[in-house]
């Protein structure tokens, strides 16, 4: 019986532990793969992330790439950076937060480059022909679904449609954010001068229900001359500063415009720029002209919902703390170790003695250690000839001519004490005066 139970826990401990790993194998691959950060998060590995863009960006030495996890409106304007803005929704709504817009605004006219795609989404248009039905309206809605792994982020986009929806400030708002009122929000048509469009789908790809890709081209002669499409938004430009950098059927899905010293992009597409684009479409070109020639590059995964908090780990390691708690550590584990362990042996005079072994002079040492600890100078002739009175008062031996004597001379002493403190002279007076009466009685 022992041994078969002895069988069964070392069973149990070996199928426990095969599930623990297990679980944390799911875990590692889930964070390796990425798929569990937002579509066109630079921190996803997978087709859907842009970090193949991102990791790409490090192997120049001249260009500092780094990911923002903080509110926009935190973010210091710098002549030399560009900021990617991907992924961002659709708005619903002609207006983005008013702080947003002074964010963004102060960023392009310091010299900044702002570049903003949006999520790849296929809604048809609200200007077509209403010959279209009800059934047909619902078919175009659910080509979304596919089997292109694009088609995920897409439909989490139809979803939220029917959600009231302002474009650049839906992005997950941080713990204590405020909430926005009508009159902190700017409209995008007047601020910035354009608003959105939806070309028609064709009427295969409706029968089909596949995504149509589209071709989009070059206005400019430096770019790649096409460039596939995987949305129908387009930009109505309806401010002249807007220039048209790629269209498709005449429809501009690639503007910029300058703003002060800097400039911003807008791309209806967020498909060229992620990791599946940079496998099978790499258009090298295209991405050196949105960087702009700057050399910091920022990627905001605050809209994302990402955001990191500074713990006191986080800010040791900020300020450079960590040398002064390792340094705290190292003087901790000295201390343990010197009241431990002995540097030098001790000498064989100290070494702890048995207690049946202790001599007269280590009582000698205590007892003059307690009196002086708890019996003050003037008091010291007083508390010993009390002491010696209490123990031979019974003893009738003791001659009560030598004890009165004493009593005498401690009563003169107490007397003097006031004035001056001289505990042995006081001592020699008894001494001498016992010498000569002795102490004993002649009855005795």
């Amino acid at each position: 019986m022992p041994r078969n139970s002895t069988i069964k826990n070392a069973t149990l401990v070996l199928l426990v532990t095969a599930l623990v790993l297990g679980v944390i194998q799911l875990f590692l691959l889930r964070f390796q793969t990425g798929d569990i950060y937002p579509a066109y998060s630079s921190l996803r590995s997978d087709p859907l992330g842009t970090r193949a863009f991102y990791e790409s960006l490090g192997t120049f030495d001249h260009i500092d790439r780094r990911r923002s996890y903080q509110p926009l409106d935190s973010l210091k304007p710098d002549a030399n950076a560009v900021l990617f803005y991907l992924g961002a929704e659709i708005p619903q709504h002609d207006a983005i937060p008013r702080k947003m817009s002074q964010t963004l605004d102060g960023l392009t006219t310091s010299g900044g480059r702002l570049i903003i795609t949006y999520l790849p989404v296929y809604k048809k248009n609200e200007a077509m022909s209403n010959s279209d039905d009800e059934d047909s309206s619902s078919d175009s809605s659910n080509a979304d679904s596919g089997d292109n792994p694009r088609n995920k982020r897409s439909d989490a986009q139809s979803d939220t449609e029917t959600k009231p929806q302002t474009g650049l400030d839906d992005s997950p708002k941080p713990p204590g954010a405020p909430e926005e009122s009508e009159r902190d929000l700017v409209s995008i048509r007047e601020h910035w001068g354009f608003d959105f469009g939806y070309t028609a789908i064709p009427e295969a790809s409706q029968v089909d229900k596949k995504q149509p890709v589209f071709k989009a081209y070059a206005e400019l002669p430096d770019l790649p001359v096409a460039v596939s499409w995987h949305t129908n938004l387009y930009f109505e430009t309806l401010d002249n500063s807007w220039r048209t950098i790629y269209a498709v059927d005449g429809k501009p899905v690639v503007i910029e415009r300058k703003m002060g010293q800097g400039s911003i992009v807008l791309c209806s597409d967020s498909f060229f720029i992620s990791n599946e684009a940079m496998r099978g479409e790499r258009h090298p070109q295209m991405l050196v002209w949105l960087m702009g020639g700057q050399s910091t590059v920022i990627f905001d995964e605050s809209h994302f919902g990402l955001y990191k908090v500074p713990g006191v780990a986080g800010l040791l390691r900020r300020y450079q703390f960590q040398w002064f708690i390792g340094a705290l550590a190292v003087v901790a584990l000295l201390f343990i170790w010197k009241n431990g362990v002995y540097f030098v042996p001790p000498p064989e005079e100290e070494t702890v003695v048995d207690a049946q072994n202790v001599s007269e002079k280590d009582y000698s040492r205590g007892l003059v250690a307690l009196l002086r600890r708890n019996v003050g100078r003037k008091e010291i002739l007083q508390v010993c000839g009390r002491e010696w009175e209490r123990t031979f008062k019974n003893d009738q031996r003791i001659d009560p001519d030598a004890i009165a004597q004493m009593n005498h001379i401690l009563k003169s002493a107490q007397a003097d004490s006031k004035k001056k403190s001289d505990p042995v002279s006081g001592y020699q007076q008894i001494s001498r005066t016992f010498k000569r009466l002795g102490t004993y009685s002649s009855r005795g």
